[in-house]
């Protein structure tokens, strides 16, 4: 299946709705009563002494993401700290990626791990708790299933098909690979300010580290990460060798892309450039910081902005 094949299989996916599991199997899942936001509370008006009014500002129309083309995928990117074997585990990193041949770009969407969400069939949750509440319930899809089917439901983004790492498997990646170089823009805990190259067990503490920082600026690193890995893939060395290391990865990585498909798109990515790649991160106009009666720190989204900003990204 080449890319117009992918893209007719998600104009397919777009036109159902997401199928609802039928008896999802109970799980022990330590996380929060799922509580909807708080609806917001109309001030009453202060008196004021009467005037001629002001004329009201013409309204700014509001930008909508354009249809899907032919050739164009989100490629929904998961990275979890998924124990082997069993156990339950968290979603640590979401990127949707959307890919644009006929545009001539592709976009990075990072999704905060700490978005409150409602989960189809579980109500209001993080949307980290997603994967694996569909991989253990048998969700169809899965996992990256259940996270898809969330991600339209709350942002109305629709995707087409996954790639999910394990941390370990961002690991052996990136060695691999030979190490990534990263511009840390600012300090972090063992971590000066200026070009370093890492190894896949440095990397991974770059992107996981939030001693003193919040999650926003967390996704904002892994996406520094993935482009760095992006980088040296793309080394004419290295391109040429991308079936072996596909290989390699056995376990670490899964995804319903077969290994064609994944090496069409690397080509694709190789033939775009650097220059092609848009990126952005949720930040404090798509959200507000909540506090659940149970005390966790979530993320609320203001879904208008959220699908203003999507539609900015992905604008040929």
């Amino acid at each position: 299946m080449g890319l117009l094949g992918l893209a007719h299989l998600a104009e397919a996916r777009q036109a159902q709705p997401p199928p609802v599991p039928t008896a999802p199997v109970a799980v022990q899942v330590p996380v929060e009563v799922p509580i909807a936001p708080p609806a917001a509370i109309p001030a009453s008006p202060s008196p004021q002494p009467s005037a001629t009014p002001a004329p009201s500002p013409t309204p700014r129309p509001r930008r909508t993401a354009v249809p899907l083309q032919p050739g164009d995928l989100n490629v929904l990117l998961l990275g979890c700290d998924r124990p082997n074997p069993g156990g339950d585990w968290r979603t640590d990193t979401l990127v949707i990626v959307a890919i644009r041949p006929q545009a001539g770009f592709v976009a990075l969407f990072s999704v905060p791990r700490d978005l409150w969400v409602d989960i189809p069939g579980y109500g209001y949750e993080r949307i980290n708790t997603a994967d694996y509440r569909g991989e253990v319930t048998g969700w169809p899809g899965g996992g990256p299933g259940l996270v898809g089917a969330t991600l339209e439901r709350n942002l109305g983004i629709p995707v087409h098909a996954y790639v999910r790492v394990r941390l370990q498997g961002l690991v052996k990646i990136i060695d691999t690979l030979g190490g990534i170089t990263v511009d840390v823009d600012r300090p972090y805990p063992g971590f000066a300010v200026g070009t370093q190259h890492m190894d896949g067990a440095r990397a991974l503490d770059y992107v996981r580290s939030r001693s003193t920082t919040n999650d926003l600026d967390r996704t904002r690193r892994q996406q520094q990460v993935l482009l760095a890995i992006r980088d040296a893939a793309l080394r004419p060395a290295t391109f040429l060798q991308l079936p072996r290391l596909i290989n390699t990865l056995s376990g670490t990585v899964d995804t319903d892309l077969d290994a064609g498909q994944v090496l069409r798109l690397a080509d694709l990515a190789r033939r775009l450039g650097p220059s092609a790649v848009r990126t952005r991160t949720f930040d404090t106009t798509m959200v507000t910081d909540w506090v659940t009666p149970g005390g966790a720190m979530v993320l609320l989204y203001d879904r208008a902005r959220v699908e203003e900003v999507w539609a900015e990204l992905t604008a040929p």
